[in-house]
């Protein structure tokens, strides 16, 4: 009887639980109301019970009402939504349901609690400021990311998170990667992480910021064939001009007198450079115009294949890249042998893979690889740019009348030849990077549970052949009676080919488990994970390896999209830390309300989300030399030791080196945050925060014990700093008919203090950096130029440098009737830290018609002039000079003295004149239109014959102007080198 009973109740409370489900029949449509296909939805908790939008975005699952589903589109588009009837209208919004990826956690706009500014690929296409370059395609784009421009061949932007001095952690697809090889088209989201909530999910890698760069994925149900190409025109801006021969040796003449030095060119000697007499003996070499071409050229060809079935997607993009530089062809064809001209060949190849092998079970694969090779003249690029300017256009001819290139006792080298002669240096880079992903859902065991495996190994190698020679070169020389000269030097080699070598490589490893637990009920989402992982680091450098291990747990909670919750605690260990000390904790807690969603705000039509939140958290940057905790001993360099009677036997010996460490730490960062996030009237987005940053167990030098120690004293981690500051953004963007437009922009203010930096005793309170900004300059105030002798013996002892009239004259801060270090001062601001950074991005378009622009400026920084051969002329006799100091300035001399605004010309070193001081600083403030793109997309109705889903034709300027207080350079890096670019690209993009 009992066994008929409990089959019976058995069979009873199964027919409940059948009767309790239900088959939902959704649709899913985007914001404009079409059908989403390819859309996976799944039941929260329980992953295996999923469906996949068809074409006309349906889906059918068994679900009970309360249910969670969550929908998500190629992992890039997330949201989750309570099951409440047999049929549902979903509208899946792919900007306002934007996945907030923050590696460990996933996150949409609504429910993050932490600091998180994310771009997305259509945008990122739009508004990128680099077509080739990932590093530096951000300019302006994401609030709290402050990128500065490099010039050079090739170069990446520096990037620094809300005004921290250090590089921010860079992820791609979750594992540390750089991003400088990387395609535009590849990219589907990159995040800035930037309070401590987010960072301290990487311990002891974030407290700098992280960037999380996440690649496309396939789709399901799709298949889509994109082709991009695209050919740019690159045009040196920002050159300074140098004198012509003439010019030059009135100048090297008017230094010398000045100087007191005997004159180095007679009357007639001018004169005939001035009428262009001999060239022989009496150049005009014009090396800029000589070395370099107008422009140089790209291309750059990628094709992309992206879809998916049921239970596979697939992303594959092939990239094929090149770029030369701007040396003149004339010079880099010179010899039969080889071509010296600077350039770069580059083929990537990048393969997504997601299979899901079971309902319960999935994989994901990634697989990234670069085959590059890079040429140049055997001569560095810097180097042969630098010596372009350096030579006097008066100095020597290019070549000489036999046939040998031309050169002087001053300088023993030939820029030209340089380039042309001196043969060639070719790297190969290969490069390798895999991951792979396995995930289980256990919800058959506990519901909401399920786990992951992730493995990811990089490996990257760089093999240099070098192509040798010398060149022989020729001084031709002019007696005063006009008798001719000549002598050799060098030699002219042949090429000497050195066998292919390994220069430069590194492999990186990764291992990760995770279980996760997730759960949504009523109205009630809790989320939790377990993590472990390892990661490793090797470089072929001696002592640059790392290795790193950390165990971490986070808890989210969510209440009705209304109140939210993120707590985490990582404990994480480095190998850089000392023997049996290697770990570390980094908690951190974030809080969301979300007010859009309170009853008493349910009636306000127009208020989409009205978010509040605050974190708080701990990380940590790792990036210490090792051996700091060690004793070294050294053969001594100088001196030795003394023994014997009247210490009048000296034996050599060891020396002691710097002292140990036995404490040792890392610069943590505690970072607080409070934020208001707002959307309204759908189309207006605003953000606003306000953060602190403080940082101790910075490692400096510990000056403040005495040096009569008699050994150099250990580091020590007492180095304190604060940074806080302001962010806002907003956005807003609406579609009138045909007529679609967007406008973006973001500011932040950011200000620091150095709390403690282990400077030694000052003796006055103005020679310390305490108290003032991060990279706050220090130097000498100037106060105008010596008139004469007699103001020189007026005035206080200089005692940089022996002084004449015309030199500068500097304020006695200190009234000790003496310049010297003593004297300095705080000067301008920040060299390193902007005050005010901020970018605007806008866009339109009509008809298939549209542009793009986007806007990047800084304010409150300060800038050094300190170039050879343009802010410092003629310096030690082997310099050039520019007309910057010529006709831009007014240098000193008897006839301007009460005008002049730069000290007078000199040939000697005069270490008075160029101290760092007021004299040579500038306002470091620009605003720049980094990107100007326009384009057109042939109408529907001509694609749909070409059998194409879009045909696009666009042209994109970058770098294209700069308001900006710092002339014939690029503002954000003044220095002599490979130039600073304005480029131009045509190009066109077809998708089937």
């Amino acid at each position: 009887m009992k066994k008929i009973l409990y089959t019976v109740g058995l069979a009873f409370v199964f027919s409940l639980g059948t009767m309790a489900q239900q088959t939902l029949n959704g649709v899913v449509k985007d914001a404009s109301g079409k059908p989403f296909p390819g859309v996976k939805v799944s039941k929260v908790g329980e992953s295996r019970f999923n469906s996949t939008t068809d074409e006309n975005g349906i889906f059918s699952l068994s679900l009970e009402e309360g249910d969670y589903i969550e929908l998500n589109y190629a992992d890039v588009v997330l949201k989750r939504v309570k099951v409440t009837g047999e049929a549902m209208n979903i509208v899946l919004d792919s900007q306002k349901d934007g996945m907030i990826d923050l590696g460990f956690m996933k996150r949409t706009e609504e429910n993050q609690t932490q600091s998180v500014s994310t771009i997305y690929a259509e945008q990122l296409m739009k508004s990128a400021t680099s077509t080739n370059r990932v590093n530096n395609s951000l300019f302006g784009l994401i609030p709290g990311l402050h990128l500065s421009q490099n010039a050079g061949w090739r170069t990446n932007a520096g990037m620094k998170v809300r005004g921290v001095s250090g590089s921010p952690l860079v992820l791609v697809d979750g594992f540390a990667r750089g991003l400088t090889n990387m395609t535009m088209e590849e990219i589907e989201s990159v995040q800035v992480l930037k309070d401590g909530a987010a960072t301290a999910l990487y311990g002891a890698r974030a407290a700098n910021g992280v960037i999380l760069i996440n690649t496309k994925r396939g789709v399901y149900n799709s298949f889509d064939i994109d082709v991009n190409y695209r050919h740019g025109f690159n045009f040196p801006i920002n050159q300074p001009e140098m004198a012509d021969a003439y010019t030059y040796a009135m100048a090297q003449n008017e230094a010398l007198h000045y100087d007191g030095l005997p004159l180095q060119y007679t009357a007639k000697q001018l004169e005939n450079f001035k009428r262009g007499v001999n060239p022989v003996y009496y150049p005009n070499t014009d090396w800029v115009k000589e070395g370099m071409r107008d422009f140089s050229q790209n291309n750059q060809f990628n094709v992309m294949v992206r879809g998916g079935g049921q239970r596979v997607r697939y992303m594959a993009l092939l990239d094929y890249k090149n770029e030369f530089g701007l040396l003149n062809e004339d010079y880099t064809h010179y010899s039969d042998r080889y071509n010296s001209q600077i350039r770069n060949y580059e083929l990537d190849l990048r393969i997504n893979l997601d299979v899901d092998v079971t309902p319960s079970t999935k994989v994901k694969f990634s697989l990234y690889g670069i085959i590059g090779e890079d040429k140049r003249p055997n001569t560095g690029i810097d180097a042969i740019f630098q010596n372009l300017y350096k030579v006097p256009a008066a100095a020597f001819p290019i070549k000489t009348p036999n046939g040998n290139w031309g050169s002087n006792s001053i300088f023993k080298m030939n820029p030209i030849a340089a380039i042309a002669d001196v043969g060639y240096v070719q790297e190969n880079r290969r490069l390798l990077e895999g991951d792979m992903r396995l995930t289980q859902d256990l919800s058959m065991f506990v519901k909401g549970l399920n786990a992951e495996v992730a493995v990811a190994y990089d490996n990257s190698a760089t093999f240099q052949d070098i192509g040798s020679k010398t060149y022989l070169y020729e001084i031709f020389n002019q007696s005063a009676a006009g008798l001719p000269s000549s002598e050799t030097g060098g030699s002219n080699s042949t090429m000497q080919i050195s066998s292919s070598k390994l220069t430069a490589q590194f492999i990186r490893a990764s291992v990760e488990a995770k279980l996760n637990y997730d759960r949504a009920f009523k109205n009630h989402q809790i989320s939790a994970s377990l993590v472990y992982r390892q990661d490793m680091e090797e470089p072929l450098e001696e002592n640059q390896s790392y290795y790193r291990q950390n165990v971490m747990g986070f808890v989210g909670y969510n209440y009705a999209n209304r109140y939210m919750v993120d707590v985490v605690g990582n404990y994480y260990g480095t190998s850089v830390l000392l023997k049996g000390d290697k770990f570390r904790f980094y908690p951190a807690v974030s809080l969301g309300w979300n007010l859009a969603n309170e009853t008493f705000l349910e009636n306000v039509s127009q208020l989409d989300m009205l978010k509040l939140r605050a974190s708080w958290g701990r990380s940590a940057t790792d990036g210490l030399d090792y051996g700091l905790g060690h004793y070294f001993w050294t053969t001594a360099s100088a001196g030795s030791y003394a023994f014997g009677e009247s210490l009048g036997t000296s034996i050599g010996g060891l020396r002691e080196q710097q002292l140990p460490m036995y404490q040792l730490e890392l610069e943590t960062a505690d970072k607080y945050n409070i934020g208001v996030d707002l959307r309204m009237w759908k189309n207006f987005t605003a953000s606003a925060e306000i953060f602190y940053d403080r940082r101790t167990n910075i490692l400096v030098d510990d000056n403040r014990t005495s040096g009569m120690l008699g050994v150099a004293r250990a580091k020590s981690n007492i180095g304190e700093n604060e940074t806080r500051g302001l962010e806002l953004s907003m956005g807003w963007n609406q579609q009138l008919k045909d007529f679609k437009y967007y406008v973006n922009a973001n500011w932040g203010l950011n200000d620091s203090e150095v709390i403690e930096n282990g400077q030694a005793y000052q003796p006055y309170d103005y020679l310390y950096a305490k108290g003032h900004k991060i990279g706050q300059l220090f130097g000498l105030e100037a106060i105008g130029y010596f008139r004469d002798e007699q103001d020189i013996i007026d005035s206080p002892e200089q005692t940089f440098s022996v002084v004449r009239p015309g030199d500068i004259k500097y304020k006695d801060q200190n009234d000790d009737d003496r310049i010297d270090s003593e004297d300095r001062v705080a000067i301008g601001k920040s060299t390193s830290i902007p005050d005010m950074i901020y970018g605007l991005n806008l866009g339109f378009e009509y008809k298939g018609f549209g542009v793009d622009m986007t806007f990047n400026g800084i304010s409150g920084l300060t800038k050094q002039l300190n170039v050879a051969n343009v802010h410092q002329p003629l310096r030690n006799g082997n310099t050039n000079i520019a007309t910057w100091y010529l006709k831009d300035k007014i240098r000193w001399t008897e006839a301007t003295k009460d005008i002049a605004n730069v000290p007078r010309l000199s040939t000697l070193s005069n270490e008075n004149n160029y101290q760092t001081s007021t004299q040579w600083i500038e306002d470091g403030s620009f605003f720049k239109l980094r990107n100007l793109n326009v384009y057109y997309n042939l109408p529907q109705a001509w694609t749909k014959k070409m059998k194409m889903d879009k045909c696009q034709i666009y042209a994109k300027a970058l770098n294209v102007f700069s308001i900006d207080k710092i002339k014939y350079f690029n503002c954000e890096d003044i220095a002599l080198g490979y130039p600073d670019l304005f480029s131009v690209y045509v190009g066109l993009n077809i998708n089937f």
